[in-house]
């Protein structure tokens, strides 16, 4: 077939398979449509496997190494292993949804059993983003996993402390090296990431504000200094006065440090919460040693165990439970959007939605109780003739 536009060089195809002429010639007709209109797709024998292998070396359209790397994930072991040998062109919607319910029955590769729905959904979206990309390199006619999985709507509810368990932490946790650490995560909410990339020249201790500049995190296996997790994780965020006079001390012991370990110690670095010599700490061994001690109060107060990132979760959860706005609470903790906010913590939200209810009937019937009239028909008002009194 010739798909070349009238008066112009002769573009000719060959495609066979067909049963009857009538189908050839449609499908030529239908062919020369879609190139008139710009949209045509050059055949090609490219996989799934092969074109997914391509775009994670690619960079997969300049995403964060982070996301790189779990894309890489679900490529490798997700994906790949289960329609990778399927022609890209032929890949259907039905293949990768009977994917989808694979990996909810079998796709766990630590233990047995399937992944969450919230896992399997961060498939889909590693799949969606890379088929967008083959369509707009002309790959694709058009994204075959659009709609392949819906996004979970309920989130596991989070495991955060209440007021006393936090402070019966905070309070075993007085005059540890990691005290000041932990007091900020719970008054901040600030990831731990972000709590050790912290620099004492991202703090105006005078007007009480922290800014969130960069995070020290574990990229591609390697620790290093790089920006927050999101751009909206890139925030100042009020302290309180309580948390400002924690830190002026925390810095006095910081300098005792400078002054003891001389030359060695890193004062270029500028961390807040760097290790005794001023260089930062691993992040699994700070992790490990909020989790003795969680595992020692557990055992002598019974609070509640929980993870170093809970905090976050119970400093967004009591500021919530206190009548907060969400949309604060989201900006204070460098949420991508407030609807985020709303669906990690519903379940505050529908807490303080039953406390409205029970709020609005205790103020209607206190109305009633003590017969609180109009004032312009009390007995003194200026309605008091019209209505008899």
């Amino acid at each position: 077939m010739d798909l070349g536009a009238p008066g112009s060089r002769r573009d000719q195809r060959k495609r066979s398979g067909f049963m009857t002429k009538a189908e050839a010639i449609s499908d030529m007709q239908a062919s020369q449509a879609a190139k008139a209109a710009g949209s045509y797709v050059e055949p090609t024998k490219l996989t799934v496997g092969r074109y997914l292998e391509d775009w994670i070396a690619a960079g997969s359209g300049g995403v964060r190494e982070s996301t790189l790397r779990g894309y890489r994930v679900c490529v490798e072991r997700h994906i790949v292993p289960r329609i990778g040998a399927v022609p890209l062109q032929a890949v259907t919607r039905l293949q990768i949804q009977a994917m989808y319910g694979d990996l909810s029955r079998s796709g766990n590769t630590r233990w047995t059993g399937g992944l969450s729905a919230k896992s399997v959904h961060n498939v889909q979206i590693c799949l969606h983003t890379a088929l967008e990309e083959a369509v707009r390199n002309r790959l694709l006619a058009h994204n075959p996993s659009d709609g392949s999985h819906k996004k979970p709507r309920d989130r596991p509810e989070m495991r955060c402390w209440t007021l006393g368990e936090l402070r019966v932490f905070l309070t075993a946790a007085a005059g540890s090296h990691d005290s000041a650490l932990y007091r900020m995560a719970a008054q901040t909410g600030m990831r731990r990431g972000e709590l050790l990339g912290l620099r004492w020249r991202d703090l105006d201790l005078e007007r009480g504000v922290a800014s969130v500049r960069q995070q020290w995190s574990r990229q591609g296996g390697t620790l290093r200094l790089g920006p927050p997790k999101t751009r909206n994780a890139l925030r100042s965020i009020d302290l309180d006065i309580g948390t400002v006079e924690m830190l002026r001390n925390h810095r006095a012991v910081h300098e005792f440090e400078r002054r003891s370990w001389g030359e060695e110690y890193r004062t270029d670095l500028d961390l807040v919460f760097g290790g005794v010599h001023g260089g930062p700490q691993d992040p699994d061994v700070v992790y490990r040693r909020f989790a003795r001690l969680v595992r020692r109060l557990s055992q002598q107060s019974g609070i509640q165990t929980i993870r170093m990132h809970d905090l976050r979760h119970t400093h967004a959860t009591l500021l919530l439970e206190d009548g907060l706005d969400a949309k604060y609470v989201s900006e204070r903790l460098g949420h991508d959007s407030v609807q985020t906010t709303l669906e990690l913590y519903g379940h505050v939200t529908s807490r303080r939605r039953r406390d409205a209810a029970k709020r609005i009937g205790a103020m209607v019937d206190g109305l009633a109780a003590t017969e609180i009239c109009d004032p312009a028909v009390t007995p003194d008002g200026p309605g008091a003739q019209r209505a008899g009194f």
